[in-house]
């Protein structure tokens, strides 16, 4: 009996101890998603100067946000960008750029300036150092396409199943046309 009343304490002190370890365990795997910013003590401005992230193989495997995140393209932040780098160029006067899931279209009005091919080329190289390699991209002088992108992007907004497809290989065809130069 005296062995018992022994065992007794040593049963709980034992079961205390595995009932902590596991909750400690529980709390790693119910752990917040991954937070880039975790150990942040810079000041918010530097994330206008450098983007940087640090994760373990162990944070990302215990973290389930990433299963269902899709890596996505914010078209029109990128079709802003070009527009913006090319009109800070005193060669272009307007700039119209449409960025689909393929393709970037840039039709432009130049200034006399600068020679058309020049023009098309730089429009190309631009769009080029902004996206990934994956894009086809076409470019023209043609300022009547500038309005044609423009009516494709309001008919798109003005009815989400617009089926765009075929009026963007039209744009297209009629880009291919004015025949974007090959780099020098």
């Amino acid at each position: 009996m005296m062995k018992m009343k022994l065992l007794i304490p040593l049963f709980l002190i034992t079961g205390l101890c595995l009932v902590g370890c596991g909750t400690d365990d529980a709390a790693d795997d119910t752990s917040p998603q991954l937070d880039p910013n975790r150990n942040q003590t810079e000041p918010a401005e530097t994330n206008n100067k450098l983007g940087f992230v640090r994760y373990t193989k162990d944070e990302f495997a215990n973290d389930e946000s990433h299963e269902h995140r899709a890596i996505t393209i914010d078209r029109r932040e990128m079709a802003d960008m070009i527009s913006r780098i090319l009109l800070q160029n005193n060669q272009y006067e307007e700039v119209a750029t449409l960025v689909t899931d393929e393709e970037v279209l840039i039709a432009f009005e130049h200034s006399e300036n600068i020679a058309i091919d020049e023009a098309m080329i730089n429009a190309r190289k631009t769009a080029e150092s902004v996206l990934p390699r994956y894009y086809d991209i076409y470019t023209s002088g043609d300022k009547s396409l500038i309005q044609d992108i423009q009516t494709l992007h309001y008919s798109l907004a003005n009815d989400p199943n617009f089926d765009y497809d075929q009026t963007v290989q039209t744009i297209i065809e009629e880009m291919k046309q004015d025949g974007t130069p090959d780099d020098e």
